[in-house]
């Protein structure tokens, strides 16, 4: 997988220097939990600011997830926008190491080999943008809560009135006032 960037040359250069990259990476093995179907690609940017890179990037792929309520399996293409500002831990001309907060975030810090690595802050990306409730149909009428039958498919032989215990005292009611 080649999601990580040696950047020593663009911290030597002046502020604002800059480097674009083609992606075309399979990143599947970072989101066991988000099964894809295609592999990341795009564009991305690298841009040197004072004390680091700043990584900005327009990225698409396709999810592998299903209809929530019919459960048959979908392919939904994604696109997404990365920025993130990644921090030296090492001066580049030096060698000597930069101060880092304890709270900073390991996956925004460039390593001591100068190698800035996207593939954490991807793998985030892709979290936030999937969707928590994907339809195959916008009027998807699911499965019926009884034989489990498809209901886009037709209806199913199960009692369509289900009865509440809980009401069947008021029901007799009800029934009585029919009758008259």
């Amino acid at each position: 997988m080649d999601l990580k960037f040696n950047v020593a040359q663009l911290l030597k250069e002046p502020v604002g220097a800059t480097r674009r990259y083609e992606l075309e990476e399979d990143v599947q093995e970072l989101l066991a939990e988000l099964p894809l179907v295609a592999p990341v690609s795009g564009r991305v940017q690298l841009l040197h600011i004072p004390g680091g890179v700043l990584a900005t990037g327009t990225l698409q792929t396709t999810m592998a997830t299903e209809c929530k309520r019919c459960l048959k399996p979908l392919a939904l293409a994604t696109d997404f926008e990365m920025e993130e500002e990644f921090k030296s831990t090492v001066d580049v001309l030096t060698g000597t190491p930069l101060p880092t907060a304890a709270e900073e975030d390991a996956a925004l810090l460039i390593n001591a080999h100068h190698i800035l690595d996207l593939g954490e802050i991807i793998r985030q990306d892709l979290l936030l943008t999937a969707a928590p409730a994907v339809l195959c149909q916008p009027d998807c009428r699911g499965l019926c809560p009884t034989c489990g039958k498809d209901l886009n498919e037709g209806p199913c032989e199960c009692q369509t009135e289900i009865e509440d215990p809980r009401w069947a005292d008021l029901s007799h009611l009800l029934k009585k006032t029919s009758k008259k």
